[in-house]
């Protein structure tokens, strides 16, 4: 049995996580602009649109199928998969589109997929390529490269410089614009760990965590699965809120010591149902919410995102793990992780 100790890679990444989203974002290198740029041609297109991604690099993707459905005129129809079902999908020749996520550039899948489509391509990754398509680099010579399992700001610097280009999609935009969107995100973050400091939640012996979600969270709720997994801290499951009437309640029933995390962005009918009919058997509940932030969807998402960035933090240091360099099995993640082969 792999035995965790609590070390400083945690500490050290999370106090540097602003300052690296900072650079990411940085107003005088406009990296935002060439993610607007695609966002244009995507929404005056306004056809259908694949993007795919795999491990931390879903959660950028299911942000942007967030933006792009919501930015549709007429309603882009937007799916996101993973590279080995892009080879499987018999329907990809109907897609207009296609928007490939890796930090790396050189997933598994990627450059195959890239090759293959036959529309209009792009490539939003960490280094640039010399290639036929369009890449949007956000890596650059400020940016100090996070050394971790869990990298926090390859996600959140995408992430930020999507939120950039989508409320800034019809303003010019100048480096003092952009400066005021970085102290917003600042100060988003401090909240966000307030938050967190503030639960009074003890995970230690907690091996199952069930998340109630839905589609407008579907971002946030796989962030917090994705490293609940990477790193070993606990067993998700990840309920949509209306399958969650249907049978699916009987998870909590049968695991009633299971902590549950309620991600909303405002109460309706149905969340009031499920949290009144929870809290009366149960008492295992923790409501995430966006009731302080007086803005859209995507302002309110990326702070849900910031959340559970800092709870899974939590998690980890309940459980003495370190979030951002666990221990794992070296020989199976090499092996699994380097596969180049046919998929």
């Amino acid at each position: 049995m792999i035995k965790h100790t609590h070390t400083k890679p945690t500490e050290f990444n999370f106090s540097k996580l602003e300052e690296r989203i900072m650079q990411v974002n940085d107003p005088n290198l406009g990296k935002y602009n060439d993610i607007r740029e695609i966002l244009y041609e995507l929404t005056i297109e306004n056809k259908p649109t694949l993007i795919i991604a795999t491990g931390g690099s879903k959660v950028i993707a299911y942000y942007l199928q967030l933006i792009i459905e919501r930015l549709g005129l007429t309603g882009i129809i937007c799916e996101v998969i993973e590279p080995r079902d892009y080879f499987y999908k018999a329907n990809r020749e109907m897609f207009s589109n296609l928007i490939a996520i890796s930090a790396s550039g050189n997933t598994n899948g990627i450059n195959e997929a890239l090759l293959d489509f036959k529309g209009n391509k792009y490539l939003i990754s960490e280094n640039k390529k010399d290639v036929n398509y369009q890449v949007i680099s956000w890596g650059n010579e400020l940016y100090d490269k996070e050394k971790s399992f869990i990298s926090l700001a390859t996600s959140l610097g995408p992430i930020s410089l999507l939120l950039d280009s989508t409320i800034s999609l019809n303003l010019e935009l100048g480096s003092s614009e952009i400066k005021k969107i970085n102290d917003k995100i600042k100060e988003l973050l401090s909240r966000s760990a307030e938050k967190i400091d503030r639960l009074n939640v003890d995970f230690k012996d907690t091996s199952l965590i069930q998340i109630m979600s839905g589609y407008e969270t579907k971002t946030s709720s796989s962030v917090l699965e994705s490293n609940l997994v990477e790193v070993g801290l606990a067993s998700p499951v990840i309920h949509d809120k209306s399958s969650f009437c249907h049978g699916r309640s009987n998870l909590l029933f049968q695991y009633p010591n299971s902590k549950m995390i309620y991600l909303t962005h405002g109460l309706r009918e149905l969340d009031n149902l499920l949290l009144d009919s929870i809290n009366s058997e149960y008492s295992n509940v923790s409501i995430f919410d966006t009731n302080d932030l007086d803005e859209n969807i995507f302002w309110k998402e990326y702070y849900l995102i910031l959340q559970m960035y800092f709870l899974s933090k939590k998690i980890a240091d309940d459980k003495k793990i370190d979030l951002t360099q666990p221990e794992y099995n070296p020989t199976l993640v090499k092996r699994l992780y380097k596969f180049k082969g046919d998929m």
